[in-house]
C-alpha cells in the first residue's frame, strides 16, 4: 500500500518548491517527500526545511515508510563556509614526505 502523502495524484502546486542552497545560494528543487537533496552546484547535502513527518506519529505504516524515505536524521546539519567548494592548490611538502 502506497502512503496517501506520497501518492503525487494527491499533491498541491505548492508541495514542489525551490529553496537556495545555504553554501552557495543555487536553487534547488524539493519535492515534499524528499529528506534531502545535494546541490548541482558546490554538490552540498542539506534537508528539506518543509518535510513535515508528523504522520509518523499516528500512522501504523510509520515504521515502513520512514525506513522506505532512507536517508532521515535528526540530527542537524552545518553548511559549509561559503568558499569551501573553491578549488586550492594543494600544500605540498618540497622534500617530498
Amino acid at each position: 500500500m502506497k502512503c496517501p502523502g506520497q501518492d503525487n495524484r494527491n499533491w498541491k502546486p505548492e508541495d514542489v518548491f525551490e529553496v537556495p542552497c545555504p553554501a552557495c545560494g543555487a536553487s534547488i528543487e524539493f519535492f515534499k517527500i524528499d529528506t534531502s537533496r545535494r546541490c548541482h552546484r558546490c554538490g552540498y547535502r542539506f534537508k528539506n526545511p518543509r518535510l513535515d513527518l508528523g504522520c509518523a506519529q499516528w500512522c501504523p505504516a510509520a515504521r515502513e515508510c520512514l525506513a522506505s524515505l532512507g536517508g532521515f536524521s535528526a540530527n542537524a546539519e552545518t553548511p559549509p563556509p561559503r568558499n569551501s567548494f573553491a578549488s586550492t592548490p594543494p600544500k605540498t611538502n618540497r622534500l617530498g614526505s
